[in-house]
């Protein structure tokens, strides 16, 4: 859900890893050598990215409260998970120190992550297999090693809609009710006249906040009912002529000859003021990008940010696990941890706080008639729950953070004009031979 646009050698990961970050191994600045604090607590640290929700949730103090002998640190709230994030991790789990004791990883991560079977605890030894019939099939097993190992347990899905500025279609005679846009944009077809009506209108505002947002969110959902193939095999051979990759990419060219897509880079500064400022009027949304929208466009903008179901066929663009390394001086304590803080409940709060949906059955049940206040009220929980419905998993592997880098670095520029529709699919296919060539470092 990030860019990687730039790839990084060994000793600039270490670098990141020992002093940007400032993530320290096996719990915060006052822990020993065993992991336990001065006043001899079990310090667990939970090393994080982006926006999980436990800090807002409140989820520390309450852990502690339940468990006297345990001081939980949390590190990494906001953090870049590709830029940042990825990399740090990878250089502290070649390391062998530096990881915390549990550990979020985004779904596009977690092949990569996991093909190192030495890195990881294995949870069933605590008996936490019997957790398989709390998820989706498909959410369950990406938890686990090639080997077997159950590595982790899923924290959300990435359910999908469209976040949209309801004043700026107002402004340029479209719906502003979510279900007339939900019919009028039925399939992509619908969602590239709409895109055409609101650039014509002559709307001071771009009509998509930028490329790579909604190439993503097209690129699961053909997967997804295909054959799951994106980027790269599990061999690290590209397969840029997936009909993923192909339909999602010429939708963009199309979308941006247009003049339909804004050049602002995703979780830039700029990207971050243009939801704030009405700079773009729709944004592709999976769960957990709706406390980003909330955060960045503050509370003068309630109201103004409306939530509708997405195009095409339900899906699933992003959702987290929660994993366990073995260099943990307390693994069993980390997997309690890590197992409570994915429980319904905990899915739950989290939901609440910043929008990351339940991947639990019990937790998304729980949340299936929430509505979001700031977003005027929109019956998130079964838009994102109807969005996600029977839904496949997609192949993941090693490659694919580096490559799909690459594929958004390209994107960007077609858009601020370094590319042309004419050669954009020759960048593409260079820089990702590069990413391919680097080992996706």
């Amino acid at each position: 859900m990030h860019l990687l646009n730039k790839h990084r050698g060994k000793a600039a990961l270490a670098a990141i890893a020992a002093g940007t970050l400032a993530l320290s191994a096996c719990g915060g600045d006052d822990s020993g050598d065993d992991g336990t604090t001065e006043d001899g607590k079990i310090q667990l640290t939970v090393q994080m990215f982006g926006k999980l929700g436990y800090v807002e949730a409140g989820l520390e103090e309450k852990y502690e409260a339940d468990h006297p002998n345990i001081d939980v640190v949390l590190e990494g709230d906001g953090i870049n998970f590709n830029d940042d994030f990825l990399p740090a991790m990878e250089a502290a789990l070649q390391a062998g120190s530096g990881a915390g004791d549990v550990m979020g990883m985004d779904e596009q991560g977690m092949a990569q992550m996991l093909a190192n079977e030495d890195y990881w605890a294995d949870l069933a030894e605590y008996g936490y297999d019997s957790r398989a019939e709390e998820y989706p099939a498909w959410k369950w097993d990406l938890g686990h090693t090639p080997g077997g190992k159950l590595a982790g347990f899923g924290t959300d899905v990435g359910g999908m809609g469209m976040c949209y500025r309801s004043d700026l279609f107002a402004e340029a005679g479209l719906p502003t009710n979510r279900d007339e846009l939900a019919t009028a944009w039925a399939d992509w077809d619908g969602f590239k006249t709409v895109a055409q009506t609101f650039v014509d209108s002559g709307v001071d505002a771009d009509f998509l906040d930028s490329p790579t947002q909604l190439q993503n969110m097209l690129l699961g959902q053909v997967a997804g009912q295909g054959d799951g193939q994106m980027y790269v095999d599990a061999e690290g051979n590209l397969t840029l002529d997936s009909e993923a990759v192909q339909t999602s990419v010429n939708t963009i060219v199309e979308l941006n000859e247009m003049g339909a897509i804004g050049n602002f880079v995703s979780w830039s500064e700029e990207w971050i003021a243009a939801q704030a400022e009405g700079g773009f009027a729709v944004m592709p949304c999976p769960a957990w990008m709706l406390g980003v929208v909330e955060g960045n466009a503050g509370p003068d903008n309630a109201g103004n940010w409306d939530f509708a179901a997405a195009p095409g066929v339900s899906g699933n663009w992003g959702g987290s696990w929660l994993l366990v390394p073995a260099q943990s001086a307390h693994p069993e304590e980390a997997a309690e941890l890590a197992a409570w803080l994915t429980a319904p409940e905990q899915q739950v709060a989290v939901f609440e706080a910043v929008g990351p949906f339940p991947s639990t059955f019990e937790g998304a049940e729980m949340v299936a008639d929430y509505t979001n206040p700031y977003f005027n009220d929109a019956p998130v929980g079964e838009i994102i729950a109807a969005s996600v419905a029977d839904f496949p998993s997609l192949e993941y592997t090693e490659l694919h953070p580096a490559v799909k880098g690459a594929v958004e670095g390209a994107l960007n520029g077609l858009v601020d004009g370094t590319y042309t529709s004419d050669n954009i699919w020759d960048a593409i296919q260079s820089d990702s031979e590069d990413a391919v060539a680097l080992g996706g470092m």
